[in-house]
């Protein structure tokens, strides 16, 4: 039986790439991944940018072992000489996987996580924590996740990757409301994240100064 994922990378333009290079090789890319899509390796993808920073959301479908850190590099390697590399033990990446910190339900097949309908919008959303409130942020929603009765939008995902945060999700984000245990129950771990101030974790985008999310373009989704 297939399985399915969800898997979020991070990724920097390289200085002086033309606005016109980089629409060619982002309609590269979208081919690229609606072919793997077509071919069914691939339910949902999207790629969304802010500045020079771009952050990719793929729900892989697989049999057996998948790696994930590599992926995103394997899948889009035509985007690597216009992207900065991530050092990392194993070499350079072109897209730095982010760690998943926070969802609100856990896929387990493509059967399972088919759309009852096709989402109006696909959209991504950034957030930068204060360095030091970092490991106060994963835990509390990784305490929020373990504990799995608090209810929300079922395809939103974040995740981490130093002190920024990438959140995908799609509208109308109150279509589908699921909480990981399909169980009623309040949420104790919820109130300890309340009790820990939630607006002093983050730093504000001066675009966006009410808000600790800041909702980014999309280049492309499908």
């Amino acid at each position: 039986m297939s399985s399915l994922t969800r898997a979020q990378y991070r990724a920097a333009i390289r200085e002086g790439v033309s606005d016109d290079a980089l629409s060619e090789v982002f309609s590269r890319c979208r081919q690229i991944l609606a072919d793997r899509k077509a071919s069914g390796e691939l339910m949902t993808a999207g790629l969304f940018r802010y500045k020079a920073m771009l952050f990719l959301y793929l729900e892989p479908i697989y049999d057996g072992d998948l790696p994930l850190r590599p992926l995103a590099d394997e899948w889009l390697s035509c985007l690597a000489p216009y992207l900065k590399p991530w050092p990392e033990c194993g070499g350079d990446r072109s897209f730095a996987y982010m760690t998943p910190v926070f969802w609100f339900d856990e896929p387990k097949t493509p059967s399972d996580y088919v759309r009852a309908l096709p989402p109006e919008s696909r959209r991504g959303r950034i957030a930068t924590l204060f360095d030091d409130k970092v490991m106060s942020y994963v835990t509390h929603h990784q305490a929020i996740a373990a504990e799995g009765l608090l209810v929300g939008d079922r395809y939103q995902f974040i995740s981490v990757h130093e002190n920024i945060l990438f959140s995908y999700f799609e509208t109308p984000r109150d279509r589908e409301r699921v909480n990981i245990r399909r169980e009623a129950g309040e949420s104790a771990e919820i109130s300890r994240w309340t009790a820990a101030s939630p607006d002093s974790h983050f730093r504000r985008f001066p675009e966006c100064p009410e808000d600790n999310f800041m909702v980014i373009d999309t280049v492309f989704s499908l």
